[in-house]
């Protein structure tokens, strides 16, 4: 699968939040090798755009579920080394903020996220459950 421009945000904002403590826990990377896998992007590509970023514009995810998709991947991300900092739990609320949800909600979408990327739960549950609640 082509790395498209929104994969390329994707995969960069998952690399912010593993910077986000100052340091890339090899779980935190492994994470997002695992994530490009289920998106069908090789762990070569991921390399290539983390040491090439570039400079394109961030095109914001449309749908609720697409924006939840991309969050729980975050939070994925943030608990992959065990524990999450309170660095990157704000660098969370800034994306879910960024992403368009109200500033109201920001706190319990993150909680629900982050309680639920604690347990693993498979994101297709994740989305699931989203989608009986919209």
């Amino acid at each position: 699968m082509p790395l498209t421009p929104e994969l390329k945000h994707h995969f960069l904002n998952l690399y912010h939040i593993a910077l986000s403590d100052s340091r890339v826990d090899m779980r935190e990377l492994e994470m997002l090798y695992r994530i490009g896998e289920s998106r069908g992007i090789s762990r070569s590509d991921i390399d290539t755009l983390l040491l090439q970023p570039g400079q394109e514009n961030f095109t914001p995810p449309e749908t609720v579920l697409e924006k939840v998709d991309c969050l729980y991947d975050l939070c994925l991300i943030a608990w992959a080394d065990g524990s999450v900092s309170p660095e990157e739990k704000e660098a969370l609320e800034l994306f879910c903020a960024r992403l368009g949800f109200r500033d109201e909600n920001i706190y319990q979408i993150c909680t629900y996220l982050l309680d639920e990327a604690s347990r693993n739960t498979p994101k297709e549950n994740i989305l699931s459950t989203v989608a009986q609640n919209l």
